[in-house]
């Protein structure tokens, strides 16, 4: 094999050449810069997903929740608990099929959901300050991609 050959080959197999590797880097990164923005909320990326899609989908069951965010209900359980221990959310009897509950934010979770979809925005402001819009558009295009199918 030729030296060419053999660089191109390290070069592809470099670390920083690595999908993966730089998603686990800018997740980091995200994450560290949420649990600033929202370390007076006590809400992890986890939970505030699970409230900002209830707060779009009032009466949600805990299935579609878990098929929203690609969770397993064994791992969902322990957030919902959670949640309706801090009084932010409710679970309420399905009117036609009583095994069914279903989630909605309590009043207070309502009326704190404005200003903690403000932090989140700050937050997305600040972690993607150096992406123009339509970086931005793209990069989101992009991850789509890559897990949308898995999520339906």
């Amino acid at each position: 094999m030729s030296e060419t050959r053999v660089r191109n080959a390290a070069a592809e197999d470099a670390l920083d050449a690595q999908i993966g590797y730089n998603l686990r880097r800018a997740s980091a990164l995200a994450l560290n810069d949420f649990s600033v923005e929202m370390a007076e909320t006590s809400l992890r990326p986890v939970t505030y997903a699970m409230l900002a899609l209830i707060d779009e989908r009032p009466g949600v069951r805990a299935a579609e929740l878990c098929r929203l965010l690609g969770m397993k209900s064994a791992n969902m359980a322990p957030l919902l608990g959670e949640l309706e221990e801090r009084g932010l959310i409710a679970r309420d009897d399905h009117a036609e099929d009583k095994r069914v509950q279903e989630l909605n934010l309590t009043e207070s979770a309502k009326a704190a959901m404005p200003a903690w979809r403000r932090k989140v925005r700050r937050h997305e402001e600040r972690f993607l300050q150096r992406l123009s819009r339509n970086e931005r558009a793209t990069l989101l295009r992009l991850l789509r991609l890559i897990w949308v199918d898995e999520a339906e």
